[in-house]
């Protein structure tokens, strides 16, 4: 923990009444402006991490663009931002920037798909790899792994690496953790505190508080684009008796460990129809080229209104074992039936939310377009999901990730064949507010239609909250 001795010297990175906001065109070529963050302040010492934390589309990605000075061309700047007490000037960002002052991004689109992860880690002095694979707890072997061969959690320990090659001083670390097992993730929190040393510090871009109550010395809360309170670690305990804001309340009160705000959907009696049938995995097995099977004769069925949690650790094959159930992929061995019929691919009616939803969406359609495949839109789960009208008019590149979740959602939910959802880390991307609310509409929609759910997940305390069963993936595989 950063000591009130260091807090009193000079900040490693001064944020003062910043404001951001995007210039913007409408009919008849009226200017309009965006305005996304307003009067933020911040400081972050030597030794120090200080976690930002707020919902989806809040502004958090974007201010750690402005720092690094990546922000696009309609951008519009108010305030001062300052490194080691000197200005943040174009120039200055662009020496700086991947040297001193680093990014983690938040997608896993940043790397290389053609590219081996080895090569991706290595700096610009071509250094060895292997202790910097070392610091981030991933075996040697994964130098020669391409992207796609890679878990979620794995992907974003690469990321880590080819942020932390050149030593920076400031690290920005943007939304590293979903989508992480809790002993990746214990091992993860455990690394980006040792990358923090006296002279070095690290500002902690997140959704999840809890994981910042773990990591963080100081949290600043962020609201549509405002900071609401910036409060030490310490006041995030019990049921926030210690906190002032009303939303960080609400934040931490939310987690599914605390309160998770879910009532209904659990209690009320299933309503899926008998005569559904059920989906099946019959002995299903796949291991890619070359790799050890990650999943061999594997069994499971999903009744008709029945939400079964699946859990496991990051690179168990939990997400290729989805996407064989959801039609994606074929198994090497087995079978994925209804009943004891094949699954048609014309009229699949298994829908699927991709862990990580920039991978699932064609980047050069509008939002408008990608809804349009749908069909019919249903407006009230739109409006529960938190989906706004200006939002379709956006390319995907200019929503939040937690954003492009949600139209996710909508979009398997609003399939007209749908009769089970696999949901793969559906809402590791959402604000625990959000993400409960999500659950809270997903679980009542599914036992008003007998809608099938798999919940796959590391985390075991949400899928204690939301399912009628849980299994463990290591006892099916």
């Amino acid at each position: 923990m950063v000591s009130n001795n260091k807090m009193n010297g000079q900040p490693l990175l001064e944020v003062k009444d910043f404001s951001l906001r995007f210039l913007q065109y409408e009919r008849g070529l009226r200017e309009t402006y965006l305005e996304v963050i307003r009067n933020f302040s911040l400081c972050i010492y030597p030794g120090e991490i200080v976690a930002v934390v707020g919902a989806s589309g809040s502004g958090k990605s974007l201010l750690a663009d402005a720092i690094l000075g990546i922000l696009p061309e309609n951008a519009r700047t108010d305030g001062t931002l300052q490194y080691k007490g000197e200005e943040l000037t174009e120039k200055r960002q662009m020496k700086l920037r991947g040297n001193e002052i680093s990014l983690i991004p938040q997608s896993v689109m940043a790397l290389d798909p053609l590219m081996k992860t080895g090569k991706q880690i290595q700096s610009n002095k071509k250094r060895a790899s292997r202790s910097v694979l070392e610091r981030v707890g991933l075996k040697e072997n994964v130098v020669d792994l391409y992207p796609f061969e890679l878990s979620g959690g794995m992907s974003r320990r690469v990321l880590v690496a080819t942020a932390i090659t050149a030593s920076p001083t400031l690290i920005i670390a943007d939304e590293p953790t979903p989508g992480i097992d809790p002993e990746a993730l214990d091992d993860t929190i455990k690394q980006l505190r040792q990358l923090v040393t006296a002279d070095k510090g690290m500002m902690f871009i997140t959704h999840d508080i809890a994981v910042a109550a773990r990591l963080a010395d100081r949290i600043a809360v962020f609201n549509e684009g405002e900071t609401v309170e910036i409060a030490p670690v310490a006041h995030f305990s019990g049921k926030g008796e210690r906190l002032e804001h009303p939303f960080t309340k609400a934040l931490w009160n939310a987690l599914p460990q605390n309160e998770f705000i879910m009532t209904s959907p659990l209690e009320e009696k299933k309503q899926g129809n008998k005569k559904q049938q059920v989906l099946h995995a019959k002995g299903i097995s796949y291991r890619y080229p070359g790799s050890p099977w990650l999943f061999k004769n594997l069994q499971l069925s999903i009744e008709p209104g029945e939400v079964v949690g699946l859990f496991g650790y990051s690179g168990a094959g939990k997400s290729t074992m989805a996407q064989i159930l959801a039609g994606y992929m074929s198994p090497l061995e087995g079978e994925v039936l209804l009943d004891v019929k094949r699954i048609k691919e014309d009229v699949n009616p298994v829908q699927m939310v991709w862990q990580h939803p920039e991978q699932a969406i064609n980047p050069r359609w509008r939002v408008e377009k990608i809804f349009q495949e749908v069909g019919t839109w249903d407006a009230e789960l739109l409006d529960i999901l938190g989906i706004r009208k200006e939002w379709f008019k956006r390319w995907p590149s200019e929503l939040s990730g937690g954003e492009l979740q949600r139209f996710s959602v909508a979009r398997a939910l609003m399939s007209e064949n749908i009769r089970y959802l696999i949901a793969d880390e559906m809402t590791t991307m959402l604000d625990a507010v959000t993400q409960a609310q999500i659950w809270l509409a997903v679980l009542k929609l599914a036992r008003q239609r007998g809608i099938g759910v798999l919940a796959v997940s590391h985390d075991h305390q949400l899928l204690e909250k939301i399912s009628d069963r849980i299994i463990d993936f290591t006892d099916i595989r």
